[in-house]
């Protein structure tokens, strides 16, 4: 059975989930068989974009793979407002924009996006999946119900903002431009968009989302699910990318017989036996991921965090 990462080039009206589950009903149609799939990363419905998705044993490598920083490119519309802080919400404030609109957003869109650097705090907008005492915020939010989310703060770091491309005013009095960000986890770029109006002193929102990248993983390394679907079984193998090639961001350790012993039955390691420092260490055997371990201060030894057997 192949565990693996297979890089997704999701298209727009389709759920991460929905996809994940027609991948893993290509892969067994294949003779690939596929028992577990999930993805490190949710994409909203109406985003496209690189999709990591795992396959098999590669699913437990999801909390290593949700950590990594994300990039996109997103389309920013500037003259109008909606409740969701994307274009497909429900309209809240419109202005009309002019030529002499256009040159003041070109004159300030780039210290606008440079002030948004660096370490910030964001509110998740009421049009999101994360839960509160059971139930997701998009489901509070259309029962026209209020709450308090000071609670649910979050601080995100944005690495990088910059523009993709020259604003421009619509046929319908609107600016739109396109904006890359490199963020930390789990940072709303809808946000963003709307802190950008709020910036400018201008109504706005989200009107495209595209995942470009996550970590190392590059949308250009991607395949489209008619490649997926169209490949045969060597071509579609070739495409699923090897665990061990996926943890660049952990020190990895070639197992000599005695440590390879250990770690596919979950033994504690001796810290003197790894001759690392690292908090976490990969154990890599014949080129496959055997086990992830975690260093104990307390024992000195080295404790499975996660194994592969």
């Amino acid at each position: 059975m192949i565990n693996g990462v297979l890089l997704i080039n999701k298209d727009e009206g389709i759920t991460s989930n929905s996809l994940v589950n027609k991948v893993k009903r290509i892969l067994n149609s294949k003779g690939i068989e596929c028992k577990k799939i999930g993805h490190a990363g949710t994409l909203d419905p109406n985003a496209k974009g690189l999709l990591v998705v795992l396959i098999n044993g590669a699913t437990k490598l999801s909390d290593y793979l949700l950590l990594k920083d994300k990039a996109y490119i997103a389309e920013i519309e500037v003259g109008k407002s909606y409740d969701t802080l994307d274009v497909w919400g429900k309209l809240q404030e419109e202005k009309s924009l002019k030529e002499q609109d256009l040159n003041y957003i070109n004159d300030h869109v780039d210290e606008v996006l440079n002030s948004l650097k660096g370490v910030q705090k964001q509110v998740p907008p009421m049009y999101s999946s994360i839960k509160i005492e059971g139930r997701k915020l998009y489901e509070i939010a259309r029962a026209n119900e209020q709450i308090d989310l000071t609670n649910k703060i979050r601080e995100v770091e944005i690495f990088d903002a910059k523009m993709e491309n020259n604003p421009t005013l619509t046929d319908n009095n609107e600016v739109r431009f396109s904006v890359y960000f490199k963020v930390s986890k789990g940072t709303y770029i809808r946000s963003l968009a709307k802190t950008i109006g709020e910036k400018l002193g201008y109504p706005s929102a989200m009107s495209k989302l595209v995942r470009v990248a996550s970590g190392n993983f590059d949308i250009l390394k991607s395949h489209t699910i008619e490649e997926l679907e169209m490949g045969n079984n060597l071509l579609v193998k070739d495409m699923i990318i090897n665990m061990k090639d996926c943890i660049d961001n952990i020190l990895t350790i070639d197992a000599n017989d005695k440590i390879y012993s250990d770690s596919i039955n979950g033994r504690p390691i001796k810290q003197e036996e790894l001759n690392v420092s690292s908090d976490i260490v990969a154990i890599v055997h014949e080129t496959n991921l055997v086990a992830i371990y975690e260093y104990d201060s307390i024992n000195k030894k080295y404790k499975a965090k996660t194994v592969w057997n």
